[in-house]
């Protein structure tokens, strides 16, 4: 698993990296620059108009690309991806 602290949505993404578990993300190992794929899509809907936030990023050598449907100030932007935590780092 590896795990980060999105610093566009604020949510935490935990990510699976075990292949014979799905979903699971491709990760570079590199917890300095890491790459992971495919895409992170975290979506949530809720109330009773069922208001939807989403978090639609690509992590690509340790930095974050925001996509456009993010619902968040960072859309559109890329930020550099905060550390990964020492506990939850893996391949």
């Amino acid at each position: 698993m590896v795990e980060f602290k999105c610093p566009g949505c604020g949510w935490t993404h935990i990510l699976n990296t075990d292949t014979g578990h799905r979903p699971a993300w491709a990760f570079n190992g590199d917890v300095d620059r890491p790459t992971l794929t495919p895409s992170i899509n975290a979506w949530r809907e809720y109330g009773g108009k069922r208001k939807t936030d989403r978090c639609h990023s690509f992590v690509t050598d340790g930095r974050i690309r925001f996509l456009d449907d993010c619902t968040h100030a960072l859309a559109g932007q890329s930020v550099d991806l905060p550390s990964l935590p020492q506990t939850s780092q893996g391949t």
